[in-house]
């Protein structure tokens, strides 16, 4: 929607003349501001602005002020995609502090880089995602093709020994392999799996994992498929899963379907499993492996370009905004480490979901040599 049709809208609104559908839509935008009171507290109106006060006052009426005794959580329920860019075309329309000239975010450059895969010559190349191409050996053999953001290996190849291939996946990407057991592995940007160009016969379809991968795995009962990654190893036959191993955040696995092992790995050995079930989330502690039920649809959203929080930490929040859209977040206030939010994201710039938050949760950001710096207000 362009500024025209926004006022238009809350025109409508004030003068009770909203179809059942454009306040659905209206209510959803306001269940989006959290700190209800800090809205009203930054607006200035004049005398003159009569219309503004009567649009105000009739939301104010509207909606309540949510907050817990302890420690803050803000909760973006039922969040559209309509709703960040509702904030950011308000900002201009209506709050005389957002204009042109203060904005703090026209030099963000968000650069986009390419998949690369090393192949058995440790030769790494750039995917072009937008063509395609067969893929082949050292020797010149074909041993898969590629189609876009998708790879999907030969099922025919008769080798005798374990060749393994790399696929590195950058922030802002994802991508997908069908390897040659009829694998499909989704995986998430900033990950990277190393697996076998073809699995052979009387061994375990062994694959090694550092990043989030999502795994739709063809039955085999002769051969488990294992994910190993770094502290932690998932064991099964066929089923589908989740895995996140990134080195800086929780490692855990989410089950779909079917059911997984899960242990942790030990210096030299491999400490007992534990099996969970789907609904169930397998976490990595320092001395055992934690299981708890969880709603699996909080952690697949990447999948199809979402970006889902269910009362997650901001600090592990600006994790998954910056492998999404491959940028750099230095957050210089401490405060909001700890603060917990619930929201979901989908077609959003990094710039609505950065003016989203600060709405929500009282800081200030700008733009610095292409790095978000966030301060405290």
């Amino acid at each position: 929607m362009n500024k025209k049709q926004v006022k238009k809208l809350f025109a409508k609104y004030v003068n009770n003349e909203c179809s059942p559908e454009e306040l659905e839509l209206l209510e959803k935008f306001l269940d989006s501001f959290q700190d209800k009171d800090q809205i009203w507290s930054v607006l200035e109106y004049g005398k003159e602005d009569e219309f503004k006060k009567k649009m105000w006052l009739k939301i104010k009426s509207k909606v309540n002020i949510y907050k817990t005794k302890k420690t803050k959580r803000y909760p973006f329920r039922h969040f559209l995609k309509y709703a960040a860019v509702f904030v950011a075309l308000l900002s201009i329309a209506l709050l005389y502090r957002y204009t042109v000239n203060e904005n703090p975010t026209s030099d963000l450059i968000i650069h986009e880089e390419a998949v690369t895969i090393k192949l058995d010559n440790n030769i790494s190349k750039k995917i072009n995602t937008d063509g395609s191409e067969a893929l082949v050996d050292k020797n010149g053999n074909v041993i898969g093709t590629q189609n876009g953001t998708q790879i999907t290996y030969n099922t025919k190849m008769a080798l005798e020994e374990l060749v393994y291939n790399e696929i590195f996946v950058p922030n802002g990407r994802t991508f997908q392999l069908i390897l040659s057991d009829g694998t499909l592995v989704h995986l998430n940007a900033g990950s990277s799996l190393k697996y076998p160009v073809n699995f052979i016969s009387g061994i375990d379809r062994e694959v090694f994992l550092i990043g989030e991968a999502y795994f739709e795995v063809a039955k085999d009962a002769k051969h488990p498929f294992i994910v190993k990654t770094d502290g932690m190893g998932i064991e099964v036959l066929g089923t589908h899963f989740n895995v996140s191993a990134y080195n800086d955040t929780e490692i855990f696995a989410v089950l779909a379907e079917g059911s997984v092992a899960v242990h942790q790995n030990g210096k030299g050995s491999i400490r007992a499993s534990k099996t969970i079930n789907p609904g169930q989330k397998a976490s990595l502690t320092e001395n055992n492996i934690k299981i708890d039920e969880v709603n699996i649809n909080d952690y697949l959203g990447w999948r199809t370009d979402q970006l889902i929080f269910n009362d997650e930490p901001f600090m592990d929040i600006i994790k998954k905004i910056e492998r999404k859209y491959n940028v750099q977040i230095d957050n210089n206030y401490s405060g909001l480490n700890e603060a917990r939010f619930k929201g979901k994201f989908g077609d959003e710039t990094i710039l609505d979901l950065l003016d989203t938050f600060k709405e929500s949760a009282e800081f200030e950001y700008r733009i610095v040599n292409n790095h978000v710096i966030i301060t405290k207000p």
